[in-house]
């Protein structure tokens, strides 16, 4: 373990100690919170990657999908420099619903975002007012799509289809019938109405219901990467535990009981506030999702 990752390990040991409030009887083993300890630092870890790079000057070769440095959101962060809130956005929503492949990496997004290698992107600019277009070409070069990658393990039953009511020309659809024309409007709207963070988080969770395909995880993913990069001012409220499984099992085990996903969510509250997590409620959803899987030997998830 590296010696700021130990010192990050200790804090949050020495946290958890004087931790009262509610019962924690899944770790009462050192075994057990050792290895609960050590899924929280990492998604302390993955937090904060996008928090930093978001603070970083980015360079225009990351924006470029054909190039070997290409990261859709140090791609993000670029255009958000630039002043191009629109393309920061849509990058984001990509990633979001591409995901990264284990083997091909972001060859899904790449591929369709790049057009197959097309002198012209399907950047925001090219797609807002021209869907069917953006549809037509879907299906014509579906086999070819599939070809560059696929859809990451949290995106998996997602569908490339162009034209049918819950595939990717669906879901591109209905993100633009949310957003409308312009993010920059689409943001200042919201945060006229909210300007607390955390209940404009929830607020915009709720809104993205119409967004076909992203369910629970999907909407939580986005909006949190959205938030972490700085693209308007939001923090999650909550772990949204409704129709979740793995972080809803590790949640019973760490508490010792099945009970509502408000009580759950009361008591993350509580542990957000005393382990004094930037984002914690993304990091307790995401620790206590992989603890569950093996609460006794640690292992590292990369996403």
């Amino acid at each position: 373990m590296k010696k700021t990752d130990k010192e990050l390990y200790d804090k949050i040991d020495e946290k958890l100690s004087t931790f009262h409030e509610v019962p924690l009887p899944g770790i009462d083993s050192e075994e057990k919170k050792e290895c609960f300890i050590r899924q929280i630092v990492d998604s302390i870890k993955r937090v904060k990657y996008l928090q930093i790079i978001a603070k970083r000057q980015s360079t225009e070769d990351v924006a470029n999908p054909f190039n070997p440095t290409f990261n859709p959101f140090l791609a993000a962060v670029w255009h958000k420099q630039q002043g191009n809130l629109d393309e920061a956005f849509w990058l984001v929503f990509l990633a979001t619903h591409f995901g990264k492949d284990n083997t091909h990496g972001w060859g899904l997004l790449i591929s369709v975002y790049g057009k197959l290698g097309s002198s012209s992107f399907w950047s925001w600019d090219a797609i807002k007012d021209n869907i069917d277009d953006f549809k037509l070409w879907l299906y014509e070069n579906n086999d070819l799509v599939k070809a560059k990658g696929k859809f990451s393990n949290h995106r998996k039953f997602q569908s490339l289809n162009a034209y049918s009511p819950t595939g990717t020309g669906s879901t591109v659809q209905t993100y633009l019938n949310w957003i409308g024309k312009s993010h920059f409007d689409f943001v200042k709207e919201a945060t006229t109405k909210e300007s607390n963070p955390r209940k404009l988080f929830n607020e915009l969770y709720r809104s993205m219901d119409s967004v076909i395909g992203f369910g629970r995880l999907g909407k939580f993913d986005f909006l949190t990467n959205i938030g972490k990069l700085g693209l308007i001012d939001i923090v999650p409220d909550s772990t949204y535990m409704s129709g979740s499984s793995g972080p809803k099992k590790g949640a019973a085990i760490l508490f010792g009981v099945n009970t509502s996903n408000k009580k759950y969510d009361e008591w993350f509250a509580l542990l957000e506030k005393h382990l004094e997590i930037k984002f914690g409620m993304q990091v307790l959803e995401d620790s206590v999702c992989n603890w569950q899987k093996d609460i006794l030997n640690y292992s590292y998830f990369s996403g």
